[in-house]
């Protein structure tokens, strides 16, 4: 068993305020940039208080999914203005302006924080980032996320997916060539975020060529996790679009669940989806739970 959290974390209240001071004129990008810094060492402080596996630097200088990736390329650019999904936050859409996008340098260091190990990376997987572009993800993933990829020191590579499972007309079989196309560097694990995975699960989702698959249990049922399945299921128990906190007892006995009723051998239990939708208080006591529940769980099965 283990617990990890991919995404975007939530910014500090002092983080918003200093980068709404930075943009009026009232602050400088140093004063930022402290501010950044204090915010990660709490991030950190939180994730080995709780006992998590993986550390993440929750992506606190990212302003999406997509934006410092976009600013490294080539053909890239941010597009219009776009709601995400069904929540309150928006995004400026990946647009191509050629054919064949490519990473131009790798994503800057402050993108992508120097961590103790063993450390997670998120990333938008190739699909996510092709939507709206017309270029195929198999292109995105050859030229874009293969060198940024090539770059990176890390456990694990989170390629997070919100779009995918939302998509009636797709199939995982479209998903198959550009992932392969990322193989040869960190171990991937591609997350299905704030949706319901049935269909993609009885289309052979669980066959991609990755390492981990990330399932979203606020939307999915756990009847529709395949008995035996045999990649590491990042199981989504925490509710990253919720300010309840959830009861470790009861994340727990779905953890066992999974374990027992079908056959799941080896689990992360994540967020399903990234944390940014609740303020920073609140995701800070969901990762101290997330923890709670990784240890009741282990300590259930010595």
């Amino acid at each position: 068993m283990q617990a990890f959290a991919p995404g975007i974390y939530p910014r500090s209240e002092q983080l918003v305020q200093a980068t709404r001071d930075l943009d009026r004129g009232r602050t400088s990008p140093e004063a930022v940039d402290e501010q950044v810094e204090r915010d990660l060492a709490e991030l950190l402080s939180v994730q080995q208080q709780a006992g998590l596996d993986l550390l993440s630097d929750g992506m606190l200088r990212w302003q999406d999914l997509f934006r410092p990736v976009l600013e490294a390329g080539e053909g890239l650019e941010t597009g219009a203005l776009t709601r995400f999904l069904d929540t309150n936050t928006f995004y400026r859409a990946p647009h191509a302006t050629t054919a064949t996008p490519k990473l131009a340098a790798p994503l800057e260091k402050r993108f992508v924080a120097s961590l103790p190990a063993p450390r997670l990376v998120t990333l938008p997987s190739p699909f996510a980032l092709s939507q709206g572009t017309g270029v195929p993800a198999l292109t995105i993933a050859e030229n874009v996320l293969r060198p940024a990829l090539a770059a990176i020191d890390a456990e694990l590579v989170v390629l997070a997916e919100p779009f995918f499972g939302r998509e009636e007309a797709t199939s995982p079989t479209e998903l198959a060539e550009p992932l392969a196309a990322l193989a040869g560097g960190p171990k991937l694990a591609l997350q299905l975020t704030f949706c319901d995975a049935r269909k993609p699960l009885e289309q052979g989702l669980g066959e991609l060529p990755v390492d981990a698959i990330g399932i979203d249990f606020y939307g999915t049922h756990l009847s529709d996790v395949p008995k035996g399945f045999d990649k590491l299921l990042l199981a989504g128990v925490i509710d990253a679009r919720s300010s309840t906190l959830e009861d470790p007892r009861e994340l727990a006995s779905f953890a066992d669940r999974l374990h027992n009723e079908r056959e799941v051998e080896k689990v992360a239990l994540v967020p399903n989806g990234d944390l940014q939708f609740v303020s920073e208080r609140i995701a800070r006591e969901k990762l101290l739970r997330l923890g709670k529940v990784k240890t009741a769980t282990v300590q259930a099965a010595a």
